[in-house]
C-alpha cells in the first residue's frame, strides 16, 4: 500500500515533468501578407528568365500596384518576385512560398518597406519578429544586403542571424520587452535594402511573456499538467487537515 509520503513523492515527480513540458504561452501576432503571396491587382507581369529555367517574374509599382498591405518609403525601388527554379539563377531553395519581396537601395537613402500591427505595446511583453532574408545567387546581386528591425518609440531593435549561404534564405530575430516608457505605442516591422537589394520572406511576429522560443505547450503537456491536479485534490480529500 502507498503510504501518504510515497504519494506526495510520485506528485511531486508528476508536476515537475508537467512544468518542464509547459514552459508557457506564446501568441502570434497577424502580419498581413506574411509571406508576399498576394500579388498587387496587375500581377507580376514583368519576365526575368535569363537561364534555362521557367517561371520568374516580377513587378514594379510603375507596372503594377504596390506590394499589398505593406507600405514602401520609396515605391519605385521594391516589389514581388517569383525566381521560378534554381535553373534561372536567382535562388537554389525558397523560404516560405513562390513569392518574396524585393527592396533596392534608391539613390539616396534606403530602400524599405513597412507594417504596423495591430496590437500595441504593452509592460513586460516579450515580442520577437522573425524574418527570412535571401541572398542572391546571380553576380549582380550576389552581395547580402538585406535587414529587418522592429521600430518602437522612435527606438530600432536589429533583428540578427547569420548571413545565410549564397542563393538560400536565413532567419534573423529580432526580441523586445515592453517597457513602462513605451506603452501604447505602435510596433512596426521594417524591411531595408542596405545596398543593391534585399530579398525578404515569412515575416512572422508573436508576443509572450516567456523566454523567446519557448513556444506554446501541447496536449500532452496540458494533461500532464491536469494530471498533477487532479492528484493533489485526492490527497488532499484523503488526507484532510486537523482541525
Amino acid at each position: 500500500m502507498l503510504t501518504k509520503r510515497m504519494k506526495w513523492n510520485a506528485f511531486a515527480v508528476l508536476l515537475t515533468l508537467a512544468l518542464a513540458a509547459a514552459p508557457g504561452f506564446a501568441s502570434p501576432i497577424t502580419v498581413a501578407n506574411f509571406s508576399f503571396e498576394t500579388l498587387p491587382g496587375g500581377g507580376l507581369p514583368i519576365s526575368c528568365n535569363t537561364g534555362t529555367g521557367t517561371g520568374c517574374s516580377f513587378d514594379l509599382p510603375s507596372v503594377a500596384a504596390a506590394i499589398p498591405s505593406w507600405t514602401a518609403n520609396d515605391p519605385t525601388v521594391s516589389g514581388q518576385l517569383q525566381p521560378g527554379t534554381p535553373a534561372n539563377g536567382f535562388f537554389n531553395t525558397l523560404s516560405n512560398g513562390p513569392t518574396s519581396a524585393y527592396v533596392n537601395a534608391p539613390t539616396v537613402g534606403q530602400g524599405m518597406i513597412s507594417q504596423t500591427v495591430l496590437p500595441v505595446v504593452a509592460l513586460g511583453v516579450t515580442y520577437t519578429l522573425l524574418v527570412d532574408i535571401g541572398a542572391r545567387l546571380d553576380t549582380t546581386f550576389a552581395i547580402f544586403n538585406g535587414s529587418a528591425d522592429l521600430l518602437i518609440n522612435g527606438n530600432v531593435i536589429a533583428a540578427t542571424g547569420l548571413t545565410p549561404v549564397v542563393g538560400t534564405f536565413g532567419t534573423f530575430t529580432a526580441t523586445y520587452t515592453g517597457l513602462a516608457a513605451d506603452v501604447g505605442d505602435a510596433i512596426t516591422i521594417q524591411l531595408r535594402s542596405n545596398g543593391r537589394q534585399g530579398n525578404f520572406d515569412n515575416v512572422r511576429l508573436s508576443d509572450s511573456t516567456v523566454p523567446t522560443g519557448a513556444g506554446v505547450p501541447e496536449p500532452a503537456s496540458f494533461l500532464l499538467i491536469g494530471s498533477a491536479l487532479l492528484a493533489l485534490t485526492a490527497i488532499r480529500r484523503r488526507h484532510p487537515k486537523a482541525a
